[in-house]
């Protein structure tokens, strides 16, 4: 039976709350970019002033507008926490687990980091999508009303829309992530290894430079938002559907999709907003797992200096 290791749960949950901590408001530009309505006749500056700090462009910036880029950042942190360590934890229990009992699927085979990836995306995605389904929601009003705290909002979705609510766009996250997670791990662990024969290191055993896990996961989370971004479009449009906001895009992903393509740009649409979640995707991987990572060699240190 698989069993995932309490010291990773550990490493995993820090990971997760420094990441969030210092990315979240890259990824309330993301999301926000992501469900505005195409600029008309004003300039791309003033567009972009309006949609990420919600103010008129000739307003002087204000003190709340910077704020409101953390807005939905506890319930991020509520969910991303458990929902990471669940990632991070069953990504590494699973291949430990197939490593010790196939013997096709070494802990440095491809095919091992593919299965391994694919049983954490679809563990975690039941604690990301209704962190999702609220955050981006948050993310996205625009005025300060009742409803806008994450438990008044937690309270109005049970209302509206029961369970299902808070899981709205879990199988489309899973048309995202899952690709995302594969392409991630295959990339992230093949890097590991050139890494590994160049510094004549174990990559399995770890305790590479700080900067080492910094590269690898950069470069691999890269690939994989590239890939994913189309996807991750219409999986945020579909989420926020619910709320006022996201009237435009109540008639479904397909509908999402069609709409993107024949009046926001062909595949530009597909792919606005990829600067800002690259922006925010890099640094978010690259901290927690270069981080995780660290956190593992500590460890293996610890262990190997009381024996």
């Amino acid at each position: 039976m698989m069993s995932i290791d309490g010291y990773s749960l550990l490493a995993s949950s820090v990971a997760a709350i420094v990441a969030r901590l210092c990315t979240h408001p890259i990824d309330t530009i993301k999301t926000r970019l992501q469900v505005a309505p195409p600029s008309n006749n004003i300039s791309k500056n003033a567009w972009l002033k309006e949609v990420i700090l919600q103010q008129s462009a000739q307003t002087p910036l204000r003190p709340a507008s910077i704020l409101s880029l953390y807005r939905g950042l506890p319930v991020t942190l509520l969910f991303s926490v458990p929902a990471l360590s669940v990632y991070l934890s069953c990504y590494e229990s699973t291949k430990t687990w197939l490593h010790i009992n196939t013997t096709s699927m070494p802990r440095d085979a491809m095919i091992n980091h593919v299965i391994s990836g694919a049983v954490a995306e679809l563990a975690a995605g039941t604690l990301f999508t209704p962190m999702e389904v609220l955050k981006n929601r948050l993310q996205t009003e625009q005025r300060k009303q009742k409803g806008t705290s994450a438990s008044a909002l937690a309270q109005i979705v049970w209302n509206k829309e029961g369970i299902r609510g808070f899981f709205r766009g879990y199988g489309m996250g899973l048309a995202v992530f899952m690709p995302h997670t594969v392409i991630y791990f295959v990339t992230y662990e093949k890097l590991k290894g050139q890494a590994a024969a160049m510094l004549k290191k174990d990559s399995d055993l770890g305790q590479f430079p700080f900067s080492v896990y910094l590269v690898c996961s950069g470069v691999a989370s890269a690939a994989g938002i590239i890939v994913s971004t189309p996807l991750d479009v219409i999986k945020t449009r579909w989420q926020v559907s619910a709320a006022e906001e996201g009237t435009l895009f109540r008639k479904g992903p397909v509908a999402i999709a069609c709409h993107l393509w024949l009046n926001e740009g062909g595949w530009r649409g597909f792919f606005r907003s990829l600067g800002a979640r690259i922006a925010w995707g890099l640094p978010t991987t690259m901290i927690s797992m270069s981080v995780f990572e660290s956190l593992k060699d500590l460890r293996g240190r610890h262990l190997k200096n009381s024996v």
